[in-house]
């Protein structure tokens, strides 16, 4: 870790703040390039230079694209943070319509599962001979032997 002279804070190089948030360097470039990240920091060598809160953006950025977030709108989010001029409430709308999209998603991941323990179930008891049908039944109350 380097630490510039003027600030107290550490600073990370890339392959440091890579290392630190699991993203790899290629990613980080592409997420500047992308409009994802706050202005970086660069040393009097021109080199890239995280501070901690970038580190913590990064991450977010991260549970945004786990989230299935497409990246232009993580970009026009990023945009609305470095403009900072009222746009908390902008920001908020953002943030609240994604996580109706995840809780939607969830939802459907549920009934998706809930369909496949039931085929999970049917070939279990297909299994031990029992003919169960294809029915949308619940299978777990046929009495395996």
């Amino acid at each position: 870790m380097s630490v510039t002279e003027s600030s107290t804070s550490p600073k990370y190089s890339i392959s440091e703040a890579a290392e630190r948030t699991g993203v790899a360097i290629d990613t980080l470039r592409y997420y500047e390039k992308a409009g994802l990240m706050p202005d970086i920091g660069r040393t009097h060598a021109g080199q890239r230079e995280y501070s901690l809160d970038d580190c913590g953006w990064i991450l977010f950025v991260r549970r945004l694209r786990a989230t299935a977030m497409p990246v232009s709108e993580i970009a026009r989010y990023a945009a609305l943070v470095r403009d900072d001029t009222g746009t908390i409430g902008a920001r908020r709308a953002i943030l609240e319509t994604h996580r109706n999209r995840v809780r939607d998603a969830r939802a459907e991941l549920e009934h998706a599962l809930t369909i496949l323990d039931r085929k999970i179930e049917h070939y279990a008891a297909a299994e031990h001979g029992i003919d169960v049908g294809c029915s949308d039944a619940t299978v777990n109350t046929v009495r395996l032997i």
